[in-house]
Formats: structure tokens, sequence, C-alpha cells
């Protein structure tokens, strides 16, 4: 039998009792002071039958966001000394962090984090304010609907391989949205620390 996160969008039931495990390895990081889980986790955490496309866990981190916006995906991949890393104007244990939270990757998993001068960085292109994110959100979701013909509505009780069908669509267009870009941090605007805290649940 498939593992929970290799099933297409989920239910928060399928995914709740695996949180804990999925963040234990980065909870203790240096530099992490928590772990919360929010967007549409948070928001429906009362409906346990909600599918979710992805999971999105943030940390709140002791790094200032510009030694997170300076990490991208190819300094993340590459193999060097903390010294040479430090030459080279980086931190190395801002690069480490990053190392641990992208293995998240094998769970869908979205991440996020706060930085210590109080920012929102995101790993990957995504949309500077939270209209514009909304926005292209729903047109992803419309534009799946368009070409697979099922509504999204209708999306929590479909079969796999509808639903897959779905999320693909889905993807591909947030894909054309941001093709181009270069894979590490980006930084969002127009965003409160406190009031995005106050939408989390700290694991």
């Amino acid at each position: 039998m498939d593992s929970w996160y290799k099933k297409c969008m989920p239910k928060i039931k399928d995914v709740q009792p695996h949180i804990k495990e999925i963040v234990s390895s980065l909870k203790n990081a240096e530099g992490v002071k928590s772990m919360h889980i929010w967007g549409s986790y948070s928001k429906n955490i009362d409906k346990p039958n909600t599918r979710i496309k992805d999971i999105d866990i943030l940390a709140r981190t002791s790094f200032h966001s510009g030694d997170l916006l300076a990490i991208d995906n190819k300094i993340v991949k590459s193999i060097c000394s903390n010294s040479y890393l430090e030459n080279q104007g980086y931190d190395p244990s801002a690069i480490k962090f990053s190392k641990q939270f992208l293995t998240f990757a094998k769970y869908n998993v979205d991440c996020w984090a706060i930085s210590e001068d109080r920012k929102l960085v995101h790993w990957g292109p995504i949309c500077v304010n939270k209209k514009e994110s909304e926005d292209i959100n729903k047109e992803a979701e419309r534009y799946a609907s368009k070409n697979t013909g099922t509504e999204k509505k209708k999306i929590n009780k479909s079969a796999e391989h509808v639903r897959k069908n779905w999320y693909k669509h889905y993807c591909s267009y947030l894909d054309q949205c941001f093709e181009g870009m270069p894979t590490g941090w980006y930084k969002t605007e127009d965003i409160k620390v406190r009031e995005i805290l106050s939408q989390t649940i700290k694991i």
C-alpha cells in the first residue's frame, strides 16, 4: 500500500498522525525557534475529511532574511566547507537549515520561514503579496477544472486518478506562471508576523 504522502491530495486525517514525525528532524536544528503548520491544513483542522493540495510548514528562525535570500538551489547542492561559505558571504548554518528543510519535499511540503528580522520567506518562486497569490491560485484551480471537466468542489470525493489529473493541471498552470525563475528563498511583502503566527498550529 502506498504511503500517505504518495497519495494525491490526501485528507487532513491521513496527514495528521504524521506531522510531528515530519518536522522531528528540524525542530531542534540550529537556528530554529519553533515549527508551525498553517495554510489549508490549519484552516480546516476541524474538517478531517478535507483534502489538501500540499502541507504548509513554517519554521520560525534566528536567521536574518538576507542570509536566507542569498541561498539558492545551486549553493544548497554544492559541497563546500564552512570557511569557504563564510568567505563567499554565506551563513553556513542558514544553508544547513535550508538543506534539512528541503528533505521535506518528499512529503509535498511547502517550506516557509520567518526570519529574525520578521520577514516571511518561501522556498521557491511565489507571488510577492497575498492578493496576487490568491488570484493566481484561483486561476490555477479554474484552469484545472476547465481542462479536466472536474470542479474543485467535487475533488474531495473523486477517485485517485481524477484527483491526480486535476492536480497535474493545477501545478502546470503554476509552473507556467513562475517559469524561468531560479529556485531559492523568496520574500513576501505586506505581511504581519503576529497575524501569520495566529493562523498557525505550533507543532
